[in-house]
């Protein structure tokens, strides 16, 4: 059974990580939001029967999570590290929120460029191409390096990426 304290703990996350969701402008019931939300919204109302068998081997967090973010090509956005997958970013600005509130964006103009906007908990590390890189073609992205205790990543369509080390 969850003591008291965890409860407070995890509905104070709970609101925290629904407030990201509206920031974001995402759907809370997509299939890939929906056991998220579904836990959130038991939390936030209090609602805490059985959770404790969810949570159980549900949520497994690696205690320090890294993983960068960077672009390829002209339309393609990767996470390398302890999140690694890839999404399409043609012509567009991407938006992102990491759990731990830091967000920003991600953009091409002829060179993939890494804004944050707000900074949470977690150490960011940025490398900006060098001019001599950008005109010799040899390096068109800043490459982000996110390090601390992250659960996971979304972008502005809704998909969320979470650690490999994650259940």
């Amino acid at each position: 059974m969850l003591s008291e304290e965890e409860i407070i703990d995890y509905r104070k996350r709970a609101e925290k990580q629904l407030a990201l969701f509206e920031k974001l402008d995402v759907d809370p019931h997509s299939n890939e939001n929906a056991i998220e939300y579904s836990l959130m919204i038991a939390f936030k109302e209090g609602q805490v029967f059985a959770l404790n068998n969810i949570l159980d081997g549900f949520v497994v967090i690696k205690k320090n999570v890294s993983f960068s973010l960077s672009g390829t090509s002209d339309d393609l956005i990767e996470l390398d590290g302890d999140i690694s997958d890839e999404l399409g970013a043609y012509d567009v600005v991407r938006k992102f929120v990491l759990s731990d509130g830091t967000h920003g964006t991600i953009e091409y103009d002829g060179v993939w460029r890494i804004n944050i906007l707000e900074f949470g908990t977690v150490e960011v590390n940025i490398i900006h191409p060098t001019q001599d890189e950008i005109d010799n073609d040899t390096n068109y992205t800043d490459k982000a390096t996110f390090t601390g205790h992250i659960e996971w990543i979304m972008f502005d369509d809704g998909q969320m990426f979470k650690p490999r080390c994650c259940i």
